[in-house]
C-alpha cells in the first residue's frame, strides 16, 4: 500500500530566522535562530492511499486509490480480469479481504464498476463527504466489488474483488 503525505518538515523550521532591524526602517541588523521550544510540528495530513485490488484467491487485479478532496473522499478504481458487466461496489467499515470481508458495517454504496468485454474496468467517483482519515482508522475499510449480474463465483466467494485500507 502506498501512502502519500503532505506535511511541513520540522527540520525546515530550524532554518527559519527572524530579522531584527537595527535602524528605524527595520533595515540591516542581525538574525537569530528561533528557539527550538517555539517550533511546533504540524500534524501529518493524509492526501491519498493506494491499495491493491485482489480477487478471492489473492491475485492482483488492479488498484483502488482513495484521495482527500475538499468535497470528501474520492475513489478511483482501475481493474482488469473481471467478468464483463456492471459490478456493484461498496465500502465496508472493517479492513481486510478475507472470508468475512462483507461482515463489516456498510459505510457507503458506490456506483457500479463498468467492466468492458476486454475485462477492463475503471471508475472515478466521490465516495462521500467524509474525510479519508475516517476510512483509514485502526479497523480500516474495505472496498468490495460484487459480482456482475449472472456472474458465477468460485466456491465460497461472495465478492469479485477487494481492496483494503488500514491505519
Amino acid at each position: 500500500m502506498k501512502r502519500t503525505m503532505l506535511f511541513s518538515a520540522t527540520a525546515a523550521a530550524a532554518l527559519v530566522l527572524t530579522a531584527c532591524g537595527d535602524d528605524e526602517d527595520g533595515v540591516g541588523g542581525s538574525f537569530e535562530a528561533l528557539d527550538d521550544a517555539a517550533v511546533t510540528e504540524t500534524p501529518e495530513v493524509l492526501v491519498d492511499v493506494t491499495s491493491e485490488l485482489v480477487d478471492p484467491e489473492g491475485s492482483v487485479l488492479g488498484t483502488a486509490t482513495f484521495t482527500s478532496t475538499t468535497a470528501g473522499t474520492e475513489v478511483e478504481v482501475e481493474a482488469s480480469g473481471l467478468t464483463p458487466g456492471d459490478h456493484p461496489m461498496l465500502l465496508v467499515g472493517e479492513g481486510g479481504c478475507g472470508e468475512g470481508a462483507l461482515d463489516g458495517e456498510p459505510v457507503a454504496d458506490l456506483p457500479a464498476l463498468p467492466v468492458t468485454d476486454q475485462e477492463v474496468g475503471a471508475l472515478d467517483t466521490l465516495a462521500g463527504e467524509f474525510d479519508l482519515d475516517l476510512l483509514v482508522d485502526e479497523d480500516g475499510t474495505s472496498l468490495i466489488v460484487l459480482p456482475a449480474e449472472g456472474e458465477a463465483l468460485a466456491d465460497g466467494a461472495a465478492w469479485s474483488a477487494c481492496a483494503s485500507i488500514e491505519g
